[in-house]
């Protein structure tokens, strides 16, 4: 049998799919439970017995992951909250397995356990994410509102190194853990792992506006980063054409991605959780259709700043941050501002 390699079968699944007009990945919340209560986590605010009790069965769960695979999803993000904390995610976890999804499971890495770790190195996944924000007990434990948590995170973290199972340790920058930067970064490469820090902050999905508070400056977010201009927050330049009244110049409305809530509900992103069509009541392509229509209708429906912004190709800013942030997805946000400026003065010598 002839190796391809996995850039090259990924790059022909994806034209694929887009000549077919069919979706390629999935990120889906099976559940906003986490035992941590992260100080900037946008959703922690529906992290309590209300909304959790209400999320999808085992048995919905595997009803739309049926769904998506026959749509031709093949690339699945398990996320939350952090879905290990699901009595139920082995056996939903196996499920997929057996569909053929390549799955990367994003975690804060305190619920991995020996059962686990068993069933992940008898089918591993693609990558099992985790973030990690300090390597100080005291410093951690006060970001992720979880005392006695440390420890366990940093040997769960050698068990999946000794299991040999795909690994990426991400970092999310904020005030309380700036100075510790460096100590992180040794201790990451010390592993044998990339250094994958954020700044990117968004309010919670209720509107708080706490995690924004957090945010470092954008000159100390650019001296971590080495005045790189990409961020690892998934954000790329879309495939179809846009014009300068397009709202949406992101992924999304290439329609590549498929967005799933709890509750079963599809979503246009990570920001925007309206319109939404409920996966259980209707028909896959009909109600990606349906949010697919709405991003694609959506222009600028007056003179915003954001509109035709000469560095806006290096701002971070998109409709969903604005709705969340400033209550309008046409409007600017000014720390993205002062950040675009910023990057266009030390890279591009431009503001």
């Amino acid at each position: 049998m002839k190796l391809i390699p996995y850039k090259s079968f990924s790059w022909d699944f994806h034209k694929k799919n887009w000549q077919r007009g069919k979706p390629n990945v999935c990120q889906f919340e099976i559940t906003f439970k986490c035992d941590f209560h992260c100080k900037y986590c946008y959703s922690d605010c529906y992290n309590n017995p209300y909304y959790i009790d209400r999320e999808l069965s085992t048995k919905e769960v595997k009803l739309i992951l049926d769904k998506i695979y026959k749509a031709g999803v093949i690339w699945l993000c398990f996320t939350g909250g952090d879905p290990l904390t699901r009595n139920d995610f082995l056996d939903i976890y196996s499920y997929v397995k057996r569909r053929g999804f390549i799955i990367t499971v994003f975690t804060n890495g305190y619920s991995i356990n020996k059962e686990i770790i068993k069933e992940f190195k008898k089918k591993p996944p693609f990558v099992i994410e985790i973030t990690l924000n300090t390597v100080t007990k005291s410093l951690y434990e006060n970001i992720v509102g979880l005392s006695h948590s440390f420890e366990k995170v940093m040997e769960n973290v050698r068990l999946i190194l000794e299991a040999k199972l795909p690994l990426k340790i991400k970092t999310q920058v904020i005030k309380d853990n700036l100075e510790e930067i460096p100590n992180i970064k040794k201790y990451i490469r010390s592993l044998g792992l990339v250094f994958r820090p954020t700044v990117l902050l968004n309010p919670r999905l209720n509107g708080d506006p706490y995690p924004c508070s957090l945010r470092i400056s954008p000159q100390q977010a650019l001296n971590i980063f080495g005045n790189r201009v990409k961020f690892d927050d998934g954000c790329d330049i879309d495939r179809f054409k846009q014009t300068n009244k397009n709202l949406f110049r992101c992924a999304i409305g290439g329609g590549d991605g498929v967005h799933i809530d709890p509750y079963g509900n599809i979503f246009p992103c990570l920001c925007i959780r309206e319109p939404k069509v409920n996966l259980l009541k209707e028909d896959f392509k009909v109600a990606r259709e349906k949010i697919l229509t709405w991003l694609r209708s959506r222009d600028f429906t007056y003179e915003s700043k954001c509109k035709m912004c000469s560095v806006g190709e290096l701002c971070y800013r998109c409709p969903g941050k604005a709705l969340l942030e400033v209550g309008d997805m046409e409007a600017p946000i000014p720390y993205f501002c002062d950040f675009a400026q910023e990057i266009a003065k030390r890279i591009y010598c431009r503001a």
